[in-house]
């Protein structure tokens, strides 16, 4: 009898370290690795929450976001990212979901409805072909303030907006969901700090039909010129 009484208890034993390790697991992979999202709202449609052709209000799609790569890299311009807007704020606080628009250094200005960018490295705007705006959105960004159209990038800072312009709560109003007059006045608010960045949205797995891996943009017109296209260009 003590002998099986001795077994159970090593069993159990045995079992209970098993647990132990899979919840330490679970725990390291979705703090640092990757872990599930749910997308709520239409600020990204038609790249995410577009369901059956309609964008949703609500929770719609579900996705994987990478929080590895940013352990040891810096979001790129046209990373989806998952953040909150303080990361010394509670637990509580929601998280939104946004489109890199501008690095640090860089200026975005908003203009005829569309975005500019002028990189950190460069004295010039260049106007983003942002291939993932829907037809209603392509060619309609709108500032929320008429003379706070303009924003220079701090250090340690992103610039984001939402694919669906017209319905996106994002930098250009300081990500408050009325028009206030606090944000022109703090534009330090229209900002997400490098540390509030969770992670890089990589994949879309429910609905199982649409299961996909997010794409990311080019933006061809923002690559510097090679000198041997230089020198070709010079000859002609």
């Amino acid at each position: 009898m003590k002998e099986k009484t001795k077994k159970v208890l090593l069993w159990l034993l045995d079992l209970g370290i098993n647990l132990a390790i899979i919840f330490v697991l679970v725990l390291v992979i979705q703090k640092w690795i990757i872990a599930p999202f749910d997308v709520s709202g239409a600020s990204m449609c038609d790249t995410l929450n577009n369901i059956e052709g309609k964008c949703a209000n609500s929770y719609g799609e579900k996705i994987i976001i990478n929080e590895a790569l940013y352990l040891f890299n810096n979001p790129e311009r046209g990373d989806i990212v998952v953040f909150r807007v303080n990361e010394n704020n509670n637990s509580d606080e929601k998280y939104f979901i946004k489109r890199v628009i501008g690095k640090p250094g860089d200026s975005v200005e908003i203009k005829g409805g569309y975005v500019y960018v002028t990189p950190k490295e460069s004295k010039d705007p260049i106007k983003l072909n942002e291939t993932y705006l829907n037809a209603n959105n392509n060619g309609n960004t709108k500032a929320y303030f008429s003379n706070f159209s303009k924003f220079k990038v701090p250090d340690g800072h992103y610039f984001v907006l939402g694919d669906n312009r017209q319905a996106s709560t994002d930098s250009r109003s300081c990500f408050k969901s009325n028009i206030s007059i606090t944000c022109k006045d703090h534009p330090e608010e229209a900002y997400v700090s490098r540390e509030a960045i969770r992670g890089k949205a990589w994949v879309v797995w429910w609905p199982l039909k649409d299961i996909r891996i997010l794409d990311h943009p080019d933006y061809p017109e923002l690559k510097p010129t090679t000198q041997a296209n230089s020198e070709s260009l010079a000859e002609k």
